[in-house]
């Protein structure tokens, strides 16, 4: 079986070059993908052509783009073959002995996407230490599955599943989070190999950058959370405004306030949805008979919600909204994700 090394670079310096000669030296077929680095780096992917392929463009295209771009080569160089792949960065953080135990992983379960994860403690950057927290944190309340290393660039999977590798969505580091969703989607295992920790600089190297990459990698939350937003916003308008019109202090009013404020807002907060959050990967017709059978059911759930708090907690009728509308808020969010607006199999 083949054993593929595919490392993406953008303006790597010379060191490069030992970088990828160790991989190639350790057996392994070396794939390069010069991602528009300056010209002044040419002679560095001269040098290296001489023992593994480069793939090069001028135009700076970004991480998810060089790895796809290069995984559609091998697809196709090594159709009649059988063979693994594991990806590398350009910087010297991935030592080959690691490389090697991720791929040994890989070939062992065929079905599975291994990753080489660091344990990151004080001694690493703490952009490093912040945003992989973040990404670990995120990744496992709305997919309830445990990857420690989300960020992990050390990635080896099998030819088996360089489909679905290829087809995640992202040209730049969100690629890497939006792989690791589609196999949570498609049931792939996710594995974890420990690896150990190099920074180099305090990871000067690096062209990730912490706000700009974090927002794309978390953009389609970011976007719900908008929608929502907007929609709690009409809701609670609405709701506000209705028991203010009928004051009278009965439970009644604040039931029907909020029936009526919940139909409104839902069908604000699925027109954002369908049309810009989740882009129309559902047909009209089937997303809204979902959408509205969701909808009947975090209103019946937040109406009893809020019955009990204002009825048996005697809790403020305001106060209680606000409280039930955050805790429906991560429910819905993950139903509409995974089967409201699910992607097509034919995307």
């Amino acid at each position: 079986m083949k054993k593929i090394a595919l490392i993406p670079s953008l303006s790597p310096d010379s060191s490069f070059v030992e970088i990828a000669k160790g991989v190639f030296d350790a057996g392994l077929d070396v794939v390069v993908v010069n991602d528009g680095s300056p010209v002044e780096c040419d002679p560095i992917f001269d040098a290296i052509a001489e023992f593994a392929d480069v793939l090069s463009y001028r135009t700076n295209m970004g991480k998810g783009y060089a790895l796809k771009y290069a995984l559609k080569h091998i697809k196709e160089k090594y159709a009649d073959e059988e063979y693994v792949v594991v990806t590398m960065d350009s910087d010297g953080q991935h030592k080959v002995e690691d490389a090697l135990r991720v791929l040994d992983e890989a070939i062992a379960d065929p079905d599975a996407l291994v990753l080489g994860s660091r344990k990151l403690d004080k001694s690493c950057p703490r952009k490093s230490r912040v945003g992989n927290w973040m990404a670990r944190t995120t990744f496992f309340l709305f997919t309830h599955a445990k990857v420690y290393d989300t960020q992990t660039g050390l990635r080896a999977f099998n030819k088996k599943i360089i489909d679905l590798i290829i087809g995640a969505k992202g040209d730049r580091y969100e690629y890497e989070m939006n792989m690791l969703l589609d196999c949570v989607r498609a049931k792939v295992q996710i594995k974890e190999v420990d690896i150990a920790v190099i920074y180099i600089d305090n990871n000067s190297g690096s062209h990730y950058n912490p706000l700009k990459d974090t927002m794309k990698i978390f953009w389609e939350l970011i976007k719900f959370s908008l929608s929502s937003l907007i929609g709690f916003l009409v809701d609670y308008g609405l709701y506000s405004l209705f028991l203010f019109v009928f004051p009278d202090a009965w439970l009644q009013r604040v039931l029907i306030a909020n029936v009526v404020a919940r139909v409104i807002s839902a069908s604000v907060n699925f027109t954002i949805n369908y049309n810009l959050v989740f882009k129309k990967r559902e047909k009209l017709w089937s997303a809204a008979l979902k959408y509205f059978l969701l909808a009947l059911f975090i209103l019946g759930c937040n109406t009893g919600i809020l019955w009990l708090l204002v009825d048996k907690a005697k809790l403020n009728e305001f106060v209680a909204k606000i409280i039930v509308e955050a805790v429906m808020f991560v429910v819905s969010w993950l139903v509409q994700r995974f089967f409201v607006f699910r992607k097509r199999k034919n995307d």
